[in-house]
């Protein structure tokens, strides 16, 4: 038999032919590959220790190529002991478009456009089904954050709802549920993310022992918003003082004001409730029930909540901290900004599938923001007793 010699600059110009053909770099791929593995298989078998294995013909496999898959032949030996190296570069390879599949699909695209950017990158088309089986071996990741220990200690929490249209018989409007977590060292996290398809005590109750059984044992202050029960619940678990959403307030009752009015009587409530100030609860209080009095001609119902001391007193608690931190303990801005984030993500459909799908999305949101922009300090709250 009669050895072709070839020399590298021949060699280059027969691999030079191939990447002209259409799909010759994948043509040229698949043939390097398989002669690798058989000269890999054919080492294998001359160095083991003379146990009579013998080669045994090849299985096929499609790998993944340049915009197409492409055809591996690999060797078998008979006693089932050879492992091609390139195997797990393949393996790595599947790993990969693993990975792409759920980052796709956690920034908002559909399984149906996952298939067509994976068959377009790697050739490979993979059906619904098989989106949806990659998407849901992450599913325990993401259940794996929501069962996470968390700390102690939290000077600091924000709970707010964001509602997402879900399908379970039919498409509607569900709330979820969102605990962002300000820790000792004044870095944020997200403690946790609940599906309640109605408000009641037993929700929050359950998200509070939920909390509890992670590994909290003391808060500082909650900011919440006015769902109802929900402030009698946080202070029944945690025995912590609570500060309701002055913006939530202020929006309501501008949306129940006439248009003609709301400039006006805006600026009037942004009176009321000062921040970075320094003033007093009483003066506070004074101003509330002055705003009432201008105001109840018009809408004696709508506004009574500021000539009422009790009710108003949990929109208050902001004015027992420090001046400089007042803006950041008021509202729930800093959940509501994340809040947005999750929006970002699940806008691109119309509606989810599952509850689960909304969870995995908004945990990987979550995950996310925890490596990013939460790793860094409020310094905002350098100096406030709250981290005392």
């Amino acid at each position: 038999m009669t050895t072709l010699q070839l020399s590298p600059s021949q060699l280059q110009a027969i691999c030079n032919e191939f990447t002209e053909k259409p799909n010759g770099i994948n043509m040229l791929l698949s043939i390097i590959l398989n002669i690798l593995m058989k000269a890999e298989r054919k080492d294998f078998l001359t160095t083991s220790n003379g146990d009579g294995n013998k080669a045994n013909g090849y299985r096929s496999l499609r790998g993944l190529g340049i915009g197409e898959s492409i055809e591996l032949s690999i060797p078998r030996d008979r006693l089932g002991q050879f492992k091609p190296l390139l195997l797990e570069v393949m393996r790595e390879q599947q790993d990969t478009l693993n990975e792409l599949c759920f980052e796709l699909y956690a920034n908002g695209l559909t399984t149906c456009q996952v298939e067509d950017i994976t068959e377009s990158i790697y050739g490979k088309k993979l059906s619904k089904s098989a989106v949806s089986r990659i998407i849901e071996s992450l599913y325990e990741e993401m259940k794996a954050f929501q069962e996470r220990q968390l700390e102690r200690h939290y000077p600091l929490i924000y709970l707010d709802a964001t509602y997402v249209k879900t399908k379970r018989r039919t498409v509607s409007s569900e709330a979820y549920y969102v605990v962002l977590g300000v820790k000792q060292d004044k870095t944020r996290e997200v403690l946790g993310i609940y599906n309640a398809p109605t408000e009641s005590a037993s929700t929050w109750d359950n998200i509070c022992q939920d909390l509890k059984d992670r590994g909290i044992q003391q808060i500082q202050l909650a900011i919440i918003d006015d769902l109802k029960g929900l402030e009698l619940t946080i202070e029944k678990h945690f025995a912590c003082r609570v500060q309701k959403c002055v913006l939530h307030l202020k929006r309501r009752l501008l949306n129940q004001s006439k248009t003609s009015h709301r400039t006006e009587l805006g600026q009037d409530l942004k009176d009321v409730f000062r921040v970075g100030k320094h003033d007093s609860l009483s003066a506070t209080l004074a101003r509330a029930k002055s705003c009432y009095q201008k105001w109840r001609k018009y809408y004696p119902q709508a506004l009574a909540i500021l000539a009422d001391e009790d009710k108003l007193s949990d929109y208050l608690t902001y004015l027992h901290y420090e001046n400089e931190v007042q803006n950041m303990i008021y509202t729930t801005n800093q959940i509501e900004r994340l809040n947005k984030s999750f929006k970002r993500v699940l806008k691109i459909r119309n509606s989810m599938p599952s509850v689960d799908s909304v969870l995995t999305l908004m945990s990987k949101v979550a995950i996310d923001m925890g490596e990013t922009t939460y790793r860094y300090p409020l310094s905002r709250f350098a100096d406030s007793v709250l981290f005392k």
